[in-house]
């Protein structure tokens, strides 16, 4: 009866939801992805607990970095259950007896639902770590924009069968290549001209990142590419290259960050928030006396005369002669006569 139990409380993923590939997830595959997920989730978790006990104007990094481990978690959860996949007939055969596939070869599982996570998760690294540099938008958004390429590549490649995912991959290759580059030779540099903190932030996580990415690519040609190691052994390597990626480098960066003036970053917007609020007195007082201001405004005559104070008392001084003149031979005009300065008085 306790070993029914223990059966049945197990990880039941791959018997619900079979494989459907000749190459597939083994069983401790997929215990292994379940484990990444449970980090994943924790970190998410942590992340949102910590944002709470800072003040709101210091937590645009913590929500934004939430955002990619949530991800994250959402996309490991569908590869542990054996969901988000689709089966692609491999290039080389290897070891592996024939199968389902095209002439005869073995279909190998592809992670449709990894590349997804990607997508939005790289992105949103990379913004993070430009964010914090003093780098212009057209360079933060062509970065943002090859960091992409570099994924759909990736996930083009991975869905050929022939030897032309090798013409992505070297295309992800050299997107990748660009990306880092943006991020050391303009990202870095800018950083440093920042200062106040920040260029250590960005040297650290730059770091982590510059050692990390370009390990997928191998894992990719292992893996998708060139059918060398199973799809057990690819959750493994791709696991521990999101733990580094994305929980390790968020806590990381959020703690090169945690004295540094976001101020000198200018990420405020003109929306009007609380603190706004609080600062000038309310929204009430500020519409009061824009109201104010627009009477005032309002009721000034066009040919009103204007008024002058005196310096020494500040009280109000009558118009002069001259100006008391001017305005009763401007009321003279005819009609249809324009009133300028360089009108002539007859």
């Amino acid at each position: 009866m306790d070993m029914e139990l223990v059966k049945r409380a197990g990880n039941r993923a791959l018997s619900i939801n079979p494989p459907n590939a000749d190459i597939n997830l083994g069983r401790w595959g997929s215990d292994w992805g379940w484990t990444v997920f449970c980090l994943m989730a924790a970190s998410t978790l942590g992340l949102l607990i910590w944002s709470t006990t800072i003040a709101r104007n210091r937590r645009a990094f913590h929500y934004l970095l939430t955002a990619v481990l949530a991800i994250s978690t959402i996309s490991w959860y569908s590869m542990a259950s054996d969901l988000g996949s689709t089966p692609i007939t491999v290039q080389f055969l290897r070891n592996n007896p024939l199968g389902r596939g095209y002439d005869g070869y073995p279909t190998r599982q592809i992670w449709y639902s990894r590349y997804i996570d990607w997508t939005i998760t790289t992105t949103l690294l990379l913004l993070s770590l430009l964010l914090i540099t003093g780098l212009p938008l057209s360079v933060i958004f062509i970065t943002l924009f090859f960091n992409m390429l570099m994924i759909v590549c990736g996930l083009l490649g991975a869905l050929t069968r022939s030897r032309y995912k090798w013409g992505y991959f070297a295309f992800a290759c050299a997107a990748l290549g660009y990306v880092l580059y943006q991020v050391f030779a303009s990202g870095l540099r800018s950083a440093r001209r920042l200062g106040r903190g920040f260029d250590r932030a960005f040297l650290a996580a730059a770091t982590l990142l510059a050692f990390i990415w370009p390990m997928y690519p191998i894992c990719w040609a292992l893996c998708e590419g060139g059918n060398v190691i199973g799809v057990s052994e690819e959750f493994l390597w791709y696991g521990l290259l999101d733990l580094f990626s994305k929980p390790i480098f968020a806590f990381l960066l959020l703690f090169m960050l945690r004295k540094c003036d976001y101020g000198a970053l200018r990420l405020k917007s003109g929306k009007i928030s609380e603190d706004k609020m609080a600062e000038h007195g309310g929204i009430e007082d500020h519409e009061q006396r824009g109201r104010g201001t627009t009477e005032e405004k309002s009721h000034e005559g066009v040919g009103a005369a204007p008024v002058h104070h005196t310096a020494e008392t500040g009280i109000p001084s009558p118009p002069s002669a001259h100006q008391t003149s001017s305005l009763t031979q401007a009321a003279s005009l005819p009609a249809g006569v324009p009133h300028t300065m360089m009108t002539p008085v007859a």
